[in-house]
């Protein structure tokens, strides 16, 4: 007899077995997976309880043991990520192949978090690998907001995750109340703590900067990048007893390490104390003969204590281990021009316009070296070509206008210097220049003794009243508006304070001039040195005072690579 029960009984089995069946093999492969995760001793070992973990879940698990294959197989994609991105933020320097060691690691983060959103831990990790150079700087801040929503019940991860998302932004206010927001989170948060110490510093709010660096090196005394910035706060506070005396303790603490040793050169610079400076770094360089940085150093303080030729020796030094460093051919130029080595500076600096033909500081660099080496009209040449592509370069309209003053072009040179006024309003050697030609020219209709004084006070202003050629310039401006007497008490000074035996009996001229209530008058026009190098016999040598002549700059290195 036919029934349904007879028939339904069997089929019921079935439906029931199949899935049970399969949740019976995908419990297999989780089987192995567990046992291959606790022998596991490889990335590959890891890979396989990847592939088990997928394959378990692909073909059926009951509910409870789903959740378990998830959480094994987001673990050890977490594991492996990482291992390999170990490979880039454990290792110094890291590993040549960083960029796919991130691609992997973001390979797993992403198959984890696929599996499972809410992993904070992986999306701080994502952010990490996507904040490396060249990555994706919207996605990181996605995975940053992602592990703070999701890290809230760890406070270690957490005040990480802020720390890092206020590197993210671009307003150091926000910044600020991030790194602060990290540090309340996570008080033991050094990282955090640094980072708004060094911030703090930067906005020269210096005792912030103290509180903060200061405990920071407190927890991590051997932090040299700490102790800089702590030593810096300390120099900004004007605190330069207290800064050099923990680097002392440093150097004593540490005689054989040459890192004291520079840092206390730093500082020195920063106290202004040369000589000083110069020792330090002379035990830097017994340490470390081939340092680059502290030999560009000392470079840098010959220069400063007029010792252009000690200073020629230690760029030459870089330079034969370095021999295409920019900023040691640019700085070696300057020392070249320091020493009347114009043609020397010169090949230099083409040497460099060879590999970047456009780059117009380095040509304003070799227009200015023409004009000192008296070859004007060459320098105007340069000039005129800087200020066809940039009609806007201050420095392109001052030097040519130094120029022309050389060629007692004076009303072009006047048109020049105004125009680069109003592009660079406090530039010293524009003011004084300009003040000096208006006072001085024998063109009545180019004088303007009032602009004059206006201008020379402002240089004066700028300089503290402490350089004597632009002191020579206001005296010059009291004498064209007819106060002999204040040009006198200012000419004087000039005198006092002057340095070079030329120059002062230039001064003392001037001085002579007023005393007789006399206006100075003045117009250069520089006999044109021989293109190919002779200097004509009846080159008259003129001190110079007044104009930029000596413009090359020191820090012409700098701004070269700008």
């Amino acid at each position: 007899m036919f029934t349904l029960t007879r028939w339904f009984a069997p089929l019921a089995v079935l439906l029931i077995a199949a899935p049970l069946w399969a949740q019976a093999e995908g419990q297999a492969d989780l089987d192995k997976a567990v046992d291959l995760k606790l022998s596991a001793e490889s990335v590959d070992d890891l890979e396989k309880v990847i592939t088990l973990s997928e394959s378990a879940l692909e073909k059926g698990l009951p509910p409870e043991d789903q959740a378990f294959a998830k959480q094994l197989l987001t673990s050890v994609l977490y594991q492996r990520a990482q291992t390999i991105a170990a490979g880039i933020f454990e290792r110094q320097p890291p590993a040549a192949q960083w960029k796919e060691l991130r691609d992997k690691a973001l390979a797993d983060a992403n198959r984890a978090l696929k599996v499972d959103p809410t992993l904070g831990e992986m999306q701080l990790l994502k952010s990490r690998l996507l904040m490396l150079p060249d990555g994706d700087k919207e996605e990181a801040k996605k995975a940053l907001d992602a592990a703070i929503e999701n890290l809230k019940e760890d406070d270690q991860q957490l005040s990480r995750a802020i720390m890092m998302s206020a590197t993210l932004e671009t307003d150091p206010k926000l910044q600020v109340e991030k790194l602060s927001k990290a540090i309340k989170t996570d008080p033991d948060n050094v990282d955090a703590l640094k980072l708004r110490g060094v911030l703090y510093l930067q906005q020269e709010d210096f005792e912030k900067a103290s509180a903060d660096l200061k405990q920071v090196m407190d927890k991590n005394p051997n932090d040299v990048a700490v102790l800089q910035a702590y030593a810096d706060t300390l120099a900004g506070m004007k605190k330069f007893d207290e800064a050099i005396a923990l680097l002392d303790k440093t150097v004593a603490e540490h005689p054989g390490s040459p890192v004291g040793y520079l840092l206390r050169a730093r500082l020195k610079v920063l106290a202004e104390d040369s000589e000083g400076a110069i020792q330090d770094l002379d035990q830097v360089l017994a340490f470390i003969p081939r340092s680059i940085p502290a030999l560009m150093m000392r470079a840098r303080l010959y220069i400063d204590l007029d010792r252009p030729a000690d200073a020629e020796k230690d760029l030459d030094r870089i330079l034969g281990i370095e021999a295409n460093l920019p900023d040691a051919i640019i700085l070696r130029s300057v020392v070249l021009t320091q020493q009347g080595k114009f043609d020397q500076a010169i090949k230099d600096l083409e040497s460099l316009l060879q590999r970047d033909p456009n780059n117009e500081s380095i040509l304003i660099q070799i227009g200015m070296i023409y004009n000192s080496d008296n070859q004007p009209r060459k320098a105007i040449q340069i000039f005129d070509t800087v200020l066809k592509k940039s009609p806007d370069s201050w420095q392109a309209l001052s030097g040519r206008s130094n120029a022309q003053l050389s060629i007692g072009a004076q009303k072009e040179a006047i048109e020049g210097y105004e125009q680069a006024l109003k592009l660079h309003a406090d530039d010293d050697h524009i003011l004084n220049n300009l003040a000096w030609v208006l006072a001085t020219s024998p063109d009545d209709s180019l004088r303007n003794g009032e602009r004059s004084l206006e201008l020379a006070k402002k240089a004066c202003d700028l300089t503290n009243y402490e350089a004597p050629h632009i002191l020579s310039t206001l005296a010059a401006a009291y004498a064209e508006t007819g106060n002999f007497d204040e040009a006198k008490k200012w000419a004087q000074k000039a005198v006092d304070k002057g340095t070079d035996e030329d120059i002062i009996g230039h001064l003392k001229e001037e001085l002579a001039s007023y005393e007789a209530k006399k206006p100075w008058r003045e117009k250069q026009e520089t006999t044109e040195k021989d293109p190919n190098g002779a200097m004509p016999p009846a080159l008259e040598e003129k001190p110079v005072k007044k104009m930029k002549e000596d413009s090359i700059d020191p820090d012409a290195d700098k701004q070269a690579g700008e």
